[in-house]
C-alpha cells in the first residue's frame, strides 16, 4: 500500500515536472490593449496575467523574446516595445506614422521594418538601429489600380509581407489587385522587381508562408498564398538563379472549403505551416459547411506532385470569425483568435500526422474581439544562401 502512494506520487511529481508553461500574448479591441495569458500543457489551464494597456493594438510581430511590433490601424502607427519575460509590453523609441497598417514584418538581420496597409492600397518600410528601434520618416509606396480592376476590390489592398527564405527578396501578397508585389531587399529598404499575377480572379492573394529547404533539405522552396475572395491556397515554387527568383506556379489552387462550386463566400484569413513542414493550416472566418469558423488542414507534396497540397480536414475553430492563430514551436498546439466569440481557442496538434484535435482543450475569453496571438518563445527562422538553393535546384 504504501508502495503504491509512493508510486502515485512519484507519478504526480514526473508530470508535474514534464508540465510546461508557456507564455502567449494576445492584441485585443481598443478596450483589450495587449493582453498576457499562459498556457499549462498538461493540466490545460489558460488564463490571463497581465495587459499592457496598448489601445489600439492589431498585428504583433515577435524578433525573439524581448521585441515586439505592433500595428495601430486607428492612428496609422506603427512602433517596437520591449517584451518582459511575463509578455508585458512597454514602448522603446518612438512609434513612426505609416499607411493605415494591418501587418508588420522585419527582415532577416531586423535592418528594417516593412508594413501593408489593407485600406489605402499601400506598404512602407521603415530603418531600425541596431537595437531595433524605428528611425522615421517611412518610405510609403501606394499601387495604383489598372483599369477596369480585374476584382471586386476597388482599388489596391496589399494585406502582409514575407521575407524569402534568403532574405533577399520581400513579397507583399495583394487582395485586391490579385497579385504578389517582389522586392528585392536593400540595406534599409526594398526596390521593386515585378509583379507576379494570381492565374485565377478574383483570387485574393491574403497571407503566406514558406516550405521546403531546409526545413526539408530535400524539397526546393515554395511559397504558399492563401486567398480570401475564392477561399483557396496556392502554391508557387521559387525558381532562384543569381540575383533573381521567379515564381513558377505548382498545379491548381486547392479550396479551404467544402462548399458547392459558385457559392458566394469570402472567408480565408490565416496560413500556417507546421515546424517540421508537412502541413499547412489555413483559417475560415466563415465556415458555411460548419456554420462557424474553421481550420482546414493540408498535407504538403513534393514539388514535383502534380497537386501541390492534399486538404485532410476541416475542423471548427471553437468560434466565430478566426482572423489569426498561431502554433507554439513543437507543433503541438494551435492557438486559433475568435474575433466574433471574444475567445481564443487552444487545440492539440500532431505535427506528424497532421491530425487537428476536433475540440479545444481550453478556450480563454475575456479578451474583447482578439485580433492576434503569438507564442512568446525563442524560435529560429530557417534560413539558406542563395548558392545553397541553387546547388539543389542544379540535383533536380
Amino acid at each position: 500500500m504504501l508502495r503504491l502512494s509512493l508510486l502515485a506520487i512519484l507519478s504526480l511529481l514526473s508530470v508535474q515536472i514534464l508540465a510546461a508553461t508557456h507564455t502567449l500574448i494576445i492584441s485585443g479591441d481598443s478596450s483589450g490593449g495587449a493582453v498576457s495569458t499562459t498556457f499549462n500543457d498538461v493540466t490545460h489551464a489558460f488564463a490571463i496575467t497581465g495587459n499592457s494597456f496598448i489601445n489600439g493594438a492589431d498585428w504583433i510581430t515577435l524578433v525573439g523574446t524581448t521585441r515586439a511590433y505592433l500595428t495601430f490601424r486607428n492612428t496609422s502607427l506603427v512602433a517596437a516595445y520591449d517584451v518582459s519575460p511575463s509578455g508585458g509590453l512597454t514602448l522603446a523609441g518612438s512609434p513612426v506614422s505609416v499607411p493605415v497598417p494591418v501587418y508588420v514584418g522585419v527582415t532577416h538581420n531586423s535592418s528594417f521594418l516593412f508594413t501593408a496597409s489593407y485600406p489605402s492600397g499601400a506598404i512602407a518600410t521603415v530603418p531600425l538601429s541596431p537595437e531595433g528601434l524605428p528611425l522615421g520618416p517611412a518610405a510609403t509606396t501606394t499601387f495604383a489600380a489598372p483599369d477596369p480592376l480585374p476584382s471586386p476590390q476597388d482599388q489596391a489592398r496589399p494585406h502582409s509581407g514575407i521575407v524569402d527564405v534568403t532574405g533577399q527578396y520581400l513579397i507583399y501578397p495583394d487582395d485586391g489587385l490579385d497579385s504578389l508585389h517582389v522586392y528585392k531587399i536593400g540595406a534599409t529598404s526594398a526596390t521593386f522587381l515585378y509583379d507576379q499575377p494570381s492565374p485565377k480572379r478574383p483570387s485574393g492573394p491574403r497571407h503566406a508562408v514558406l516550405s521546403g529547404y531546409p526545413v526539408i533539405s530535400t524539397w526546393v522552396p515554395r511559397l504558399h498564398v492563401v486567398n480570401e475572395e475564392d477561399n483557396s491556397v496556392e502554391t508557387w515554387i521559387m525558381h532562384y538563379t543569381p540575383h533573381n527568383v521567379s515564381l513558377v506556379l505548382q498545379g491548381s489552387a486547392v479550396s479551404t472549403l467544402e462548399v458547392p462550386a459558385g457559392m458566394n463566400v469570402s472567408t480565408a484569413a490565416e496560413l500556417l505551416i507546421s515546424p517540421n513542414g508537412k502541413y499547412l493550416l489555413a483559417s475560415n472566418r466563415d465556415a458555411v459547411a460548419l456554420a462557424t469558423g474553421s481550420i482546414a488542414v493540408f498535407r504538403i507534396n513534393p514539388p514535383t506532385a502534380k497537386t501541390a497540397l492534399t486538404r485532410i480536414s476541416i475542423t471548427s475553430s471553437g468560434g466565430a470569425n478566426p482572423r489569426s492563430m498561431s502554433l507554439d514551436k513543437t507543433g503541438k498546439w494551435l492557438a486559433v483568435v475568435n474575433g466574433n466569440s471574444n475567445s481564443t481557442a487552444m487545440f492539440a496538434f500532431d505535427q506528424d500526422t497532421g491530425v487537428l484535435a476536433s475540440e479545444p482543450v481550453a478556450n480563454l475569453t475575456g479578451i474583447t474581439v482578439p485580433q492576434t496571438v503569438v507564442w512568446l518563445e525563442d524560435r529560429k527562422t530557417p534560413t539558406a544562401t542563395e548558392a545553397e538553393i541553387l546547388g539543389l535546384q542544379r540535383g533536380h
